[in-house]
């Protein structure tokens, strides 16, 4: 929870209002010029039904307007016609400006950051024809549905730099991670170690990171060269780990294949790293423990989904918006973590309890601080804080 300096400085600055800024400022949606309502109606509906039980855009809707009936509020009808009138990429290369912004403002620039790099697919049940739907592992009772490629930073600090919608049949793995190295370059990101799970276990992704010279680890799959290496160490050591040079049939660069016997579960856990092993002994415990680290994308999805907006529709502009707008109140949160206590439940209910006076009293009702501001705000307070802290501590 906050204490009760933070709580003075968040009351005073609304943090719809920081969600507003960031949204507008960067036009993730825009509104056709025929328009009855403006921006922040729209988002208003947007942003209820991810920050509330009212999870969809019908239910936000209606659910203002039963709380407002003197009022006009725009129907979920409305606001798909707006959403729409978008383009898929035009709101992707806004979620990457205001990254970039976020980043600098995180004072993020000066470290070094671990990096996780996944597929995320969202399930879904109506027509496999429809556009952009494409075929997903089996997820919640379908093998169709919206998949995305993401790029997080992990460790320390936690944020969804940047998301690539993969519309069509085919994944071009290497075409994906020079893209995204790319754009990690424009945003100044100095990248230590890249994170990747099984999928990414392939003769284009590793050698376009070794063309990148990225250090990279990457959970391996069983091939028949593996696992004759395998059964031949087997034989002369027994069920010990080892580590051994490998390089796929289709060519590539060479790298090593750390294979971590599990006692408990009778088998390997295999990765691929390039990273230069100094012994057995020491990757034993380091491969793995680094790799827990990508657990941590994990655990992003699932803080994303506490933003969730549910919806049947077909249209692949309105799915990445709903998507997109996950990953900005994501990064909204782990941005006022990096200067206070706050949990997803707290900035859900902290933005209805606005959403509320906003659509009676517009924007200007709320208490307005830019975001900058309020990080440098919160930072002072820390700062001071600790430095009380500190002088009573060496008082005698």
């Amino acid at each position: 929870m906050p204490t009760k300096n933070d709580s003075m400085t968040t009351d005073t600055a609304s943090l719809l209002a920081v969600s507003s800024e960031l949204i507008s400022k960067y036009n993730i949606i825009t509104l056709p010029e025929s328009a009855n309502y403006e921006c922040q109606d729209t988002l208003n509906i947007l942003l209820h039904a991810a920050t509330s039980s009212t999870d969809s855009l019908e239910s936000a809707s209606n659910d203002l307007q039963r709380k407002n009936p003197d009022l006009r509020i725009p129907s979920a009808d409305t606001i798909f016609n707006y959403i729409k009138e978008n383009k898929i990429e035009d709101i992707l290369s806004s979620f990457r400006k205001m990254n970039l912004e976020l980043f600098k403002m995180m004072k993020l620039e000066n470290n070094i950051h671990d990096i996780a790099i996944d597929f995320h697919d969202i399930s879904y049940y109506g027509d496999k024809n429809t556009p952009g739907i494409r075929g997903i592992k089996l997820k919640n009772g379908s093998s169709w549905g919206k998949s995305f490629c993401t790029l997080d930073i992990i460790g320390t600090s936690h944020l969804t730099l940047d998301v690539i919608d993969i519309n069509s049949l085919n994944k071009n793995y290497s075409l994906l991670i020079e893209s995204l190295f790319k754009r990690l370059k424009t945003i100044g990101v100095k990248t230590g170690t890249t994170y990747l799970d099984k999928e990414f276990f392939n003769t284009d992704v590793i050698s376009k990171l070794d063309e990148l010279k990225v250090n990279f680890v990457i959970a391996a799959k069983s091939t028949q060269v593996i696992n004759r290496e395998l059964k031949n160490h087997q034989k002369e050591y027994g069920n010990t780990s080892t580590i051994f040079e490998y390089r796929f049939q289709k060519g590539g660069p060479s790298f090593n294949v750390v294979a971590i016997y599990n006692n408990k579960k009778k088998k390997y856990l295999l990765f691929a790293t390039n990273k230069k092993a100094e012994s057995i002994e020491k990757f034993e415990k380091m491969i793995p423990e680094e790799y827990r680290k990508r657990w941590n994308i994990e655990t992003g999805y699932r803080v994303k989904n506490e933003f969730k907006i549910r919806s049947c529709t077909k249209s692949p502009v309105a799915r990445v918006l709903f998507f997109i707008i996950q990953c900005i109140m994501y990064n909204v949160l782990n941005m006022l973590k990096s200067v206070l206590e706050i949990t997803a439940y707290e900035l859900k209910s902290l933005i209805n309890e606005d959403i509320k006076k906003v659509v009676r009293y517009g924007l200007r009702s709320l208490n307005f601080i830019p975001v900058s501001v309020l990080l440098d705000c919160l930072r002072w307070v820390n700062e001071e804080r600790n430095r009380v802290l500190r002088t009573r501590l060496t008082i005698i």
